[in-house]
């Protein structure tokens, strides 16, 4: 981080052990924060704590280090110190509150030797992030497990009915849905195209959706394609994943995603667990994440042709 920004000074506080009880540096963290422009926060789980024989039941953050965030947070926010959380883990942490409180949080697993110069280069705006979320990160650990492939339900969400699919106590939503993940960029998505209305068995379809780039720095965007097959004779996911693009766009650029999808990618497999090319309707889903609400849609109709 020094290297990267040479003009600055760099105050540190080690807080507390990832999974330990002594809370004596806590004061100092939060002491620190005084005399700071920026908080970076850095929070998570030891490399030791994923893999084999690693299962954690509870999936928050280790130790006391919740204690030492909440401290740091309450301090910043009465300084108006904006914090920027680094959480390293090797699976979702529920983390909803930190999330809330502050003012961005960085997913950074666990890196490699080039660690500090990664988490420098996009700390500091020299690179525009472009990993998207791999999973469905939960916002409590109640909903595990959680999807973007799930199947529909029998009494599907519905604010006014209490006997419908939800929570009590917590939305349905995850805390960022598969795909998730920001830039510095700020992409405006419009104008989903078929190449075709409806498909054949041997046929293959091209998705095209254009994107603007409306920030003032150049970023990546990812574009993910889903399907929906709307009824089958075997039930079919609420979002099937069937490709991905990614695109690079300067400041005020715009450009166009084109993907290609084959019929043979939209059979399913049926009661016989045989793939089967059925005939009906699907949709078409495109968007930077597995969150309905941001995906772009157009219907298709799988058809069978005769070549007589």
């Amino acid at each position: 981080g020094q290297r990267e920004l040479p003009g600055i000074e760099i105050v540190h506080a080690a807080g507390v052990e990832i999974d330990g009880d002594d809370v004596s540096g806590i004061q100092a963290a939060v002491d620190a924060c005084g005399s700071s422009d920026l908080v970076v926060l850095c929070l998570g789980e030891a490399a030791v704590m994923s893999g084999e024989a690693s299962s954690r039941a509870h999936i928050g953050l280790p130790g006391r280090q919740r204690e030492l965030a909440e401290a740091v947070l309450a301090r910043a926010r009465d300084m108006h110190v904006p914090v920027t959380a680094v959480v390293f883990s090797g699976r979702p942490l529920v983390i909803d509150w930190l999330a809330q409180d502050a003012q961005a949080v960085l997913a950074a697993w666990f890196l490699g030797s080039e660690a500090g110069n990664a988490l420098a280069d996009v700390l500091s705006g020299r690179v525009s992030p472009s990993g998207r979320t791999p999973v469905t990160w939960p916002r409590a650990a109640g909903q595990v497990p959680i999807f973007f492939g799930e199947r529909p339900s029998g009494r599907p969400f519905n604010e006014q009915d209490r006997f419908t699919t939800k929570y009590l106590d917590v939305s349905n939503q995850p805390l960022f849905p598969f795909g998730f993940g920001l830039t510095y960029g700020r992409f405006e998505w419009q104008d989903l195209r078929l190449s075709a209305t409806t498909l054949g068995p041997n046929d293959t379809l091209s998705v095209s959706v254009d994107i603007k780039n409306h920030g003032v720095h150049a970023a990546e965007e990812t574009v993910f394609l889903f399907v929906h097959d709307k009824v089958a004779s075997v039930t079919q996911p609420v979002l099937e994943l069937k490709g991905f693009g990614k695109i690079r766009l300067g400041p005020g650029e715009s450009g166009t995603v084109r993907l290609p999808v084959a019929a043979a990618e939209l059979r399913i497999l049926g009661i016989d667990l045989q793939p089967v090319f059925e005939v009906g309707e699907i949709e078409v889903l495109v968007g930077p994440c597995a969150d309905r609400s941001q995906l772009l849609s157009a219907a298709l109709r799988l058809v069978w042709t005769c070549a007589c």
